[in-house]
């Protein structure tokens, strides 16, 4: 059977009640979108700080194309 865990207390799936069940859900839905949008997040900075570089690359290139 399988248990959920809060605050060091077990409790058993199957003997909860519907309404129970479905604040269960909701939390792990809740728990699957914040994971979901945590990398969402990390994705979106890794590419800013990748085209960051890039176009600081660039512009630096372009200045020492103007200095020569």
């Amino acid at each position: 059977m399988a248990k959920l865990t809060i605050d060091d207390n077990e409790y058993e799936i199957d003997d909860m009640s519907d309404d129970q069940k479905n604040i269960l859900n909701v939390l792990n839905v809740g728990s699957n979108a914040e994971a979901l949008l945590t990398h969402t997040l990390q994705c979106v900075s890794a590419v800013q700080n990748m085209k960051s570089n890039e176009l600081k690359k660039l512009l630096e290139g372009n200045q020492d194309d103007k200095s020569e």
